[in-house]
């Protein structure tokens, strides 16, 4: 799997934790449970966040900055060198340096990890099944204070997380840093600005890539 492809699901691995409910912590369940209804009752919200993936066997790291928006089950998320749509039904991978589009169509029912994480908003309907969560401390970071929990999936074998942590700001319930340790020593740390919460919700057109405004840009149609 390319790198990419990997920051992609991983992001949207992250993204999905809003809605994990924890098993032996009631006090950690009520937090995340309020953060996920939160994020879900905004019309739409634009979050910045910054990268760093570390991989333990050769000690090197990648950095990287991008930013999402999300309306309902339809988001975009943009990074450097591409940029991902999904429109509620099919995402579009636009690749500008090689000046093409990918669209596939997700299928609900698949159970590869990474091809379900395309759809952030899928996995605020997770089973509470899904993780074990723990509230650990009070913390600060960037200035924000922050509740720290720690996530145990319940189903290790099947899935490649090992323990992943979770800082939630205590005063607007947002998501401000995870960082995820992965099985085979790779760890992603990811840190969100504050939420630009928009008071009009986003033309559903924003989130479809124009393939008439990219008269240039091939289209690779994989849905058939």
């Amino acid at each position: 799997m390319s790198q990419k492809r990997v920051l992609h699901a991983s992001l949207f691995a992250f993204l999905f934790l809003f809605s994990a409910y924890g098993q032996d912590d009631s006090r950690s369940q009520k937090i995340i449970d309020d953060m996920a209804a939160k994020f879900k009752s905004y019309r739409s919200v634009s979050l910045k966040f910054s990268v760093i993936i570390t991989q333990l066997q050769d000690k090197s790291e990648t950095e990287q900055e991008g930013k999402i928006w999300v309306k309902g089950d339809k988001y975009k998320l943009e990074a450097p060198d591409y940029t991902l749509y999904f429109d509620g039904s099919k995402v579009y991978q636009y690749l500008p340096g090689a000046r093409e589009v990918n669209i596939t169509k997700p299928d609900p029912d698949e159970t590869d990890e990474d091809f379900r994480l395309l759809n952030p908003q899928t996995y605020f309907h997770l089973s509470s099944k899904s993780f074990k969560s723990r509230l650990i401390k009070e913390s600060i970071r960037d200035n924000r204070k922050a509740y720290e929990i720690d996530l145990y999936p319940i189903q290790l074998k099947t899935t490649k997380y090992s323990r992943i942590r979770m800082m939630v700001e205590k005063s607007t319930l947002q998501l401000v840093h995870l960082k995820v340790f992965l099985k085979d020593g790779s760890q992603y740390a990811l840190s969100f600005k504050p939420y630009d919460v928009l008071q009009t919700a986003l033309r559903d057109s924003f989130f479809t890539f124009n393939t008439i405004e990219h008269p240039d840009v091939e289209v690779i149609d994989l849905t058939f």
